[in-house]
């Protein structure tokens, strides 16, 4: 049988049962016990709203919750130098059931070269005892115990996978047990998302015990909890295609957390045992992080130690390093403040102890003016420097910014530079955004000095009440004949309730500059090339259902509303995105950590129906390329009212 008649076998295999489930709801009856599903009332002398002409389908109140969106895509895959076209199909369908917790399919295949990605997951099913169990099979993310997610000055690393993962959660007895193995591998990106496999096989083990938690108090996080997490890897490696036998590996880790949680103070331990059939012996860390609140202020101090060659299982971790960091933040409605050093030394004596300080501050001036400073020194492992002021302004064009820049060091070029971002003041539903700037580089022995500018500009317009625009332009040139440009370009059409059009072009040349990130600890970036043409299409039906319109998250008597967002690389590290700033594709959104989706190559993602009331949606760390990560957790909090829409955007920032 060929691979390609197996991978259909495989996908009608995993999805029969879900769609099994989903035909019972379609047909079925809600729960005889089951609160009457919501109804729109009319509030006495309140003008009706207007009347949707597109309105062609009655909504399906019988049966079980369930949605689901079906897509058609064409298009040529990014850095595809052939530029051939390929045909993609999609799917993302959503089930609540009382008994099974929520199912979900979220799949993609592409025939022409028999590949996709298929991921089936079932949400928080109950279980006597007050046990919560979460399924996962096909392209997934290796689970890992809640505590060791929280942000720490080490990062450890997660693989994505092809395979299957579970994870039984008791929050009564504040247990929570995990495990999955599968094949590591990359996502490629639309419209013909699929999965790159690589050498070799993962298995995860994990688990936590919050000691103290005794029924309905376990949600506090007060007190002791302690987590194990162990990943052992089989014949893997750090190589796309492996030429020798040296490239492939087998390395196994093991990561013990201790936390404790006490009123306004948090203190958590780690620690770390590597052992790599390419190097002898085992190698290990440790690290502590510890914080607590004084009113406006929080502030923190930690140590850390990691031998040299350490890893997370073949996975990159910071390693022949220690040192000890203390940090402070401040903040009130005028003020914000924050900085923190950490003192440094090699483990082996290979360089010299040093340091490294970040620190920057915002003032309010008045309701229209701000005023920000930041800098950051590192002398450890090489020397080097920036530092920033920015004014961001109200005024009848819109909201502005300016943002001057400075970087030097003993191995880098010193640069300065000056950019001006300009969020425009548009009719509503519109959006218009610029940047412009202009940057010079001194001569180094290796590199003659050079100055650039660059040029963005994002827009989004509609056409009409089911139409839109949006696109993002970018430039980049420099003294020397050296060039960036970029380009993407979409449109949107809401035929009816039912079905849209959606297209996009994207064009890159050349390569811009790479600024390396001064954090000693940073993880080792992912390069991805520059050059690129490309383009999808993409055809959608979307269908929902059920005893109410809006099952996420909320009671069966409940309305709701609609979530849609950006995750984005927040480059200037300002919380706003820039018409500079692009959204990151194939990152895991979580809506109240039960409903789960992707973000699509623009960074967009969306939950079409939630119910009304405080939601958080969070990213986690561990589905970002590197070194990029989460701000304030990943979460952000959020209310969503009846029959409204809520936007927001949610940046990811490098280490500086």
């Amino acid at each position: 049988m060929t691979r390609p008649s197996r991978c259909l076998l495989v996908f009608l295999g995993l999805a029969t049962p879900l769609i099994g489930v989903w035909a019972q709801g379609a047909s079925g009856q809600a729960p005889a016990n089951a609160p009457a599903a919501y109804v729109d009332r009319v509030i006495e002398n309140l003008p009706p709203e207007p009347v949707d002409d597109g309105e062609a389908y009655a909504y399906n109140r019988e049966g079980l919750p369930r949605f689901l969106r079906l897509e058609t895509r064409l298009g040529s895959q990014p850095f595809d130098q052939a530029q051939s076209t390929r045909i993609g199909y999609g799917i993302y369908g959503l089930l609540e059931t009382p008994n099974h917790g929520t199912l979900s399919i979220d799949g993609t295949y592409a025939p022409r070269d028999s590949s996709g990605t298929l991921t089936l997951r079932q949400r928080a099913m109950p279980l006597d005892g007050g046990w919560l169990v979460s399924n996962e099979l096909g392209v997934i993310n290796a689970p890992s115990p809640d505590v060791t997610r929280l942000p720490s000055r080490v990062y450890v690393p997660s693989a994505i996978m092809q395979g299957l993962s579970t994870e039984w959660q008791n929050p009564g007895q504040g247990m929570q047990l995990q495990a999955s193995t599968g094949q590591p591998g990359r996502l490629d990106f639309l419209p013909a998302s699929g999965f790159r496999r690589l050498q070799g096989q993962r298995t995860t083990l994990g688990g936590q015990w919050r000691l103290n938690a005794v029924g309905a108090d376990s949600l506090s996080h007060q007190g002791w909890a302690v987590a194990l997490r162990h990943e052992d890897a089989r014949n893997v490696s750090n190589l796309d295609t492996p030429v020798l036998p040296s490239d492939i590996v087998d390395a196994n880790s093991t990561l013990l957390v201790l936390r404790h949680e006490s009123g306004e103070h948090r203190i958590q331990g780690q620690l770390v045992s590597t052992q790599a059939s390419n190097v002898s012996g085992s190698r290990s860390g440790f690290w502590v992080d510890s914080e607590w609140d004084d009113g406006p202020r929080r502030h923190g101090a930690g140590v850390y130690r990691l031998e040299p060659d350490l890893s997370w299982a073949q996975l990159p971790l910071a390693n022949d390093i220690m040192g000890a960091y203390v940090r402070s933040s401040w903040r009130t409605r005028q003020w914000s403040a924050e900085g923190s050093v950490d003192w440094l030394d090699s483990v082996t004596g290979r360089y010299s102890s040093g340091f490294y300080a970040n620190g920057s501050a915002r003032w309010r001036l008045n309701r229209d003016h701000s005023l920000g400073v930041g800098g950051t020194v590192r002398r450890f492992n090489g020397d080097a420097w920036s530092t920033y002021a920015d004014w961001r302004f109200q005024n009848s064009w819109g909201n502005s910014g300016l943002r001057l820049e400075f970087a030097g060091g003993g191995d880098q070029p010193s640069s300065r530079g000056l950019n001006w971002d300009q969020e425009w003041m548009v009719p509503q539903g519109w959006a218009l955004s610029t940047s412009l700037g202009t940057n010079a580089y001194s001569a180094t022995p290796s590199l003659p000095a050079e100055s650039t500018w660059n040029a963005a500009l994002s827009v989004s317009a509609p056409l009409t009440s089911k139409a839109g625009l949006r696109g993002n332009l970018s430039t980049e040139r420099n003294n020397n004949g050296q060039s960036h440009h970029s380009m993407n370009l979409g449109a949107n059409w809401r035929i009816d309730p039912r079905w849209s059009m959606e297209g996009y072009y994207n064009r890159s040349t050349g390569r811009s500059r790479f600024n390396p990130s001064l954090d000693p600890l940073a993880p080792l970036p992912v390069f991805v090339p520059d050059s690129d043409r490309s383009f999808y299409a993409v055809l959608r039906y979307e269908f929902d259902a059920g005893s109410r319109n809006v099952p996420l998250g909320g009671k069966a008597a409940d309305g709701g509303g609609r979530i849609e967002g950006t995750v984005y690389f927040d480059a200037n590290r300002s919380g706003t995105q820039e018409a500079s700033e692009t959204g990151v594709p194939n990152v895991t959104v979580f809506l109240d950590n039960r409903y789960a989706v992707r973000t699509d190559s623009q960074g967009r993602f969306e939950f079409p129906f939630v119910a009304s009331g405080p939601r958080t949606v969070s990213v986690r760390p561990d589905t970002l390329p590197l070194p990029w990560n989460v701000v304030d957790q990943g979460q952000v909090k959020l209310d969503v009212r009846l029959r409204e829409s809520v936007s927001l955007t949610i940046p990811v920032q490098r280490s500086e």
